[in-house]
């Protein structure tokens, strides 16, 4: 899992001989990877980037026929093989850069964040990834990939702890400490120093349409996304909570004000932005839309936004709002992700622990809440306004990022990639041509051949003996005719931080058969629509009352 300032490995079983055969792999190939040895040169090449020739495979067999031929005299440029990029990570860094919602974010993070590592691209730039030499990947590697800038989290009953534990300390204590391994990593805060919003417009590729519309038809618009830089300190428990609290009344429902005044404007298909990202250092709050028919429309967007925010800053949220969202939050955190518990907790406190914060902080809720509910028993909505306020409407250090379609993007980026390694080409000698061409042919016979017998009986493999055949059963009780109602209710007590789950199931046999299709209809409807004495909003705050 990677993310712009950490990359996590997980490992996860319910077996315990699979859970240590998964960690061995994975501590092996984190700390004495063949990709930083002699003998793994080629992993750079096959999964970072690599020149290729153009039609290798087809003229493979005429290349070797002129192979010496080549050795023996000196090759101008014309007489050079036309190459091109290749490689796994180039690959799919192109692939992620022609997704335009994928392709704003990386933009807006590195418009936002001027001063430290957020501005770069953590997956790589397709037109930077060309610079990375071998030197420069193994010294990265060796100086950050080391145990004195891990963490190191293990969950699971008190033997496999210890376990786990032991069987990572082999792998990491003979690596010794390096202190600059740790204080390189450091991230500092970017500081707000916009004096305006910066706006930025940029091209993004699309394909023309058939009648040769060089706006790309219908189905590509224009889009735009307004970011704001939220803290450049530590926030307090109690403000984390507060700004997921916020976001989730600013956009958390169909209901929500600022979610509903951009759907129902027309003035775009789809919003996007996310909202809140609290995952890194310091949080951003996000907000646009897609969809957008011209740049008319994404002037007018950008004021609606500005203009709610003014009108929710002035008027606040109604009680019943922000009790219902409060106990909408409460519920996911006490609920959890509903994934791997352990896994979960490891996230979560990474959040914390990577900038060597106290990993308990993102663990431990129960004070913010408290501390939460009392503020706004004090203060109703101001809160929130406040935050609004401060942090938003008054806070020049945001980006308002558009992006318009190109029919022409495409072809230019393809152009400029030729040019560049065109250019590198003609600085080659013949030597390091030919090296070029000679490791390709060799990379592509290291593809092509099998692992042999020996090298696959290394990899750990589970026996029919560490597989226990016995099924996990779960206690159930049935309660017959329960509080004299003529109900039958099935319960299971399970571990579940407090938290009831009811499923209530209805006959619904009375109901023709093709009137059956119907009823998910009703329910949308009765979430979106309401009833003759609440309307949709009202019954979607009463859900979490």
């Amino acid at each position: 899992m990677t993310y712009p300032d950490r990359t996590v490995y997980p490992v996860a079983s319910r077996n315990r001989a699979d859970f240590r055969n998964l960690m061995d792999v994975y501590l092996d190939a984190v700390f004495h990877p063949r990709a930083v040895e002699d003998e793994g040169w080629w992993v750079l090449r096959q999964e970072g980037w690599r020149y290729d020739e153009v039609g290798a495979e087809e003229e493979e067999e005429d290349a070797e026929e002129d192979e010496d031929n080549n050795n023996n005299r000196h090759l101008d440029n014309s007489e050079r093989a036309e190459f091109e990029y290749k490689g796994v990570v180039f690959s799919e860094m192109k692939g992620a850069y022609s997704d335009p919602e994928g392709y704003l974010d990386r933009i807006t993070q590195s418009l936002l964040f001027p001063d430290n590592p957020y501005h770069f691209d953590s997956g790589g730039d397709p037109a930077i990834i060309p610079t990375l030499t071998r030197d420069e990947f193994v010294a990265f590697y060796k100086k950050y990939y080391h145990p004195t800038n891990a963490r190191l989290f293990v969950a699971g009953d008190e033997s496999d702890v210890y376990d786990a534990l032991g069987r990572a300390d082999r792998y990491m204590s003979p690596m010794g400490y390096n202190p600059e391994s740790r204080s390189d990593s450091i991230i500092n805060y970017q500081p707000r120093k916009f004096k305006n919003a910066i706006r930025e417009r940029k091209p993004f590729a699309v394909a023309a349409s058939e009648e040769g519309d060089e706006s790309g038809g219908d189905t590509e618009k224009h889009m735009l996304c307004v970011t704001w830089l939220i803290n450049t300190q530590p926030l307090s428990p109690m403000m984390e909570l507060a700004w997921i609290v916020l976001d989730s009344l600013l956009l958390g429902k169909p209901s929500s004000p600022l979610r509903k005044a951009l759907e129902d404007s027309n003035l775009g298909e789809e919003t996007i932005g996310g909202g809140l990202d609290d995952e890194l250092l310091q949080s951003t709050f996000a907000i646009g839309m897609k969809g957008i028919e011209n740049r008319e429309k994404v002037n007018e967007l950008e004021d609606l936004i500005m203009a709610t925010l003014h009108e929710i800053d002035s008027d606040g949220f109604n009680q019943d709002e922000i009790e219902s969202t409060m106990n909408t939050i409460e519920f996911q955190l006490r609920e959890g992700g509903g994934g791997l518990r352990g896994m979960e907790i490891f996230l979560g406190a990474l959040s914390k622990w990577n900038y060597d914060l106290s990993p308990r902080d993102a663990l431990v809720y129960e004070d913010a809440l408290d501390q939460m509910k009392e503020e706004i028993d004090k203060t109703g909505s101001n809160v929130f306004q406040t935050m609004i306020h401060d942090s938003l409407l008054g806070n020049n250090h945001h980006v308002v990022l558009e992006l318009y379609p190109s029919t022409t993007l495409e072809a230019e980026q393809l152009q400029d990639a030729k040019i560049q390694i065109s250019r590198a080409q003609s600085r080659m000698s013949d030597e390091e041509y030919e090296s070029v061409i000679k490791e390709g042919k060799k990379l592509k016979q290291l593809q092509e051949t099998e692992e042999t017998p020996d090298v696959i009986a290394t990899n750990p493999a589970l026996k029919i003996s560490d597989i226990d055949p016995t099924p996990i059963e779960y206690p159930i009780h049935v309660e017959e005719n329960a509080f004299k109602s003529g109900i039958r209710v099935v319960s299971h007590e399970v571990a579940s931080s407090g938290i009831a789950y009811i499923d209530i199931g209805l006959d619904v046999s009375m109901i023709p058969y093709e009137d059956i299709i119907l009823l998910p209809s009703l329910i949308t409807l009765l979430n979106e629509a309401g009833t003759k004495s609440e309307n949709g909003t009202e019954m979607s705050d009463a859900e979490f009352r």
